[in-house]
């Protein structure tokens, strides 16, 4: 948007009535966050508004990074993640909200954002807040300390989540399962299947392992982003889970892989069983985004000591065995993209994406309910099912994976799912409560 645009006259000035999303009570002193050769990354299609905050950040020596649209944005970020990035409300080519969606799937440790905008009315404060920015500022009569104050309050707010994400790194090193597929972590794995090796080697009891690979989730993380892959780690876990007893022994050995340990002098033939019944039902189908990905499960076996007697041997061997079998899968795949599949505008605006049962067009109103209840968003239903509905919001609004739904005053609160979410129109499924 245009700095020398009037901004709107409708709603409530907002220039300091959301500070409090900001305050950070929790930081001593902002003033203790030192600016000099900090990063700063512009987001904004006017060059000389640009040209502008670069000048008024260079008082203050901050390292100033420009991009006039999202492609340029990326670029930056691909080479390295600024400290802090302040980016237009309503560029030229797009919503600055559906660019932060798409920034947060790809970047998980994305740089805190501020929302410049020449719109000061409430409502769009409220969006902008809604999408998970640091700050947001207005571009009429921008000064110098009101800029550096946010930037300064917004390093602040980076700085803090990082002292917190080294805090929950160190203790999950002394955890005992992975958090994404709720099984144990390689090292309790390596300590238990060294165990099982020593009492193996004294009392001459056979044991064997197989190991189940989900393919292509190096793809879905180049494709999709970190986030992405790790939801569709989440569901691979969660599948694996479902056919565990409690007294098996399993854990990750790689991102995708896992080892499944037998210690009760199991023979080739149940291993064997055992892969081919459980490797099937690992089968992960996701929709992401706006796609629909399909990935299968590979596995491959060793057994002690058939196939080795050291430990160390035996684990090379299933490593060699199971990229093989990973190999033999994508060589075997009808196309190197049958796996996701992506619709085109047409259909998602048509309602084509994949649903059990098709919708009835209704136009009804609906209110969207985030943050336990206390924010919500108004909405139009344009069609319905017992399985799901296609809303149209009011305005570009960026809404999280989970969230509530009311159709019609006298409709009942229900859990939903964001399947899809093209410009104004959303697709959603109905969760149990």
């Amino acid at each position: 948007m245009r700095h020398g645009r009037r901004a709107a006259v409708s709603g409530e000035p907002v220039r300091r009535r959301f500070r409090m999303q900001t305050d950070m009570r929790d930081i001593k002193s902002n003033e203790d966050i030192v600016l000099d050769g900090r990063q700063v990354c512009i987001v904004d299609d006017d060059e000389l508004f640009r040209g502008y905050l670069a000048a008024l950040l260079a008082q203050r020596n901050l390292v100033v990074l420009e991009a006039p649209d999202a492609n340029g944005l990326q670029q930056v970020l691909d080479r390295r993640m600024p400290d802090c990035l302040l980016m237009d409300y309503n560029l030229a080519s797009e919503n600055g909200l559906f660019i932060l969606e798409r920034l947060k799937l790809r970047y998980p440790s994305l740089a805190p954002i501020i929302m410049v905008s020449a719109d000061e009315t409430q409502r769009t404060a409220v969006r902008a807040f809604r999408s998970g920015i640091a700050d947001f500022v207005c571009k009429r009569n921008l000064k110098l300390e009101e800029i550096v104050g946010a930037v300064r309050r917004a390093i602040a707010l980076r700085v803090r989540d990082e002292v917190r994400e080294k805090e929950v790194t160190r203790l999950r090193e002394y955890a005992k399962f992975d958090e994404l597929t709720g099984i144990h972590l390689r090292a309790g794995l390596e300590e238990r299947l060294a165990t099982i090796a020593e009492t193996a080697r004294r009392t001459r009891r056979h044991y064997g392992i197989v190991a189940f690979r989900l393919t292509r989730v190096g793809e879905v993380q180049e494709r999709f982003g970190v986030v992405a892959a790790d939801r569709v780690l989440r569901a691979f876990g969660q599948k694996l889970r479902e056919h565990l007893r409690a007294s098996d022994l399993c854990g990750v050995y790689d991102r995708g892989t896992c080892l499944y340990v037998v210690d009760t002098d199991p023979t080739p033939e149940a291993l064997d069983l055992l892969a081919q019944r459980v490797t099937p039902r690992l089968t992960v189908d996701l929709d992401i985004s706006a796609a629909h990905v399909h990935l299968e499960a590979v596995s491959a076996r060793v057994l002690h000591p058939d196939d080795g007697d050291a430990l160390a041997d035996l684990i090379a061997l299933l490593e060699r065995r199971v990229d093989q079998a990973t190999d033999q899968h994508l060589q075997n795949a009808t196309s190197a993209t049958d796996w996701v599949r992506t619709p085109s505008a047409t259909e998602v605006k048509a309602g084509l994406e994949r649903r059990r049962e098709p919708r009835l067009r209704t136009l009804k109103q609906g209110r969207i309910f985030l943050n336990g209840l206390q924010s919500t968003i108004d909405c139009t239903v344009r069609n319905l099912s017992s399985g799901g509905a296609s809303l149209r919001l009011h305005g570009p609004t960026a809404l999280p994976e989970l969230f509530r739904l009311k159709i019609s005053d006298g409709g009942a609160v229900r859990r939903v799912r964001k399947c899809w979410h093209f410009n104004n129109d959303v697709g959603v499924e109905f969760l149990p409560d």
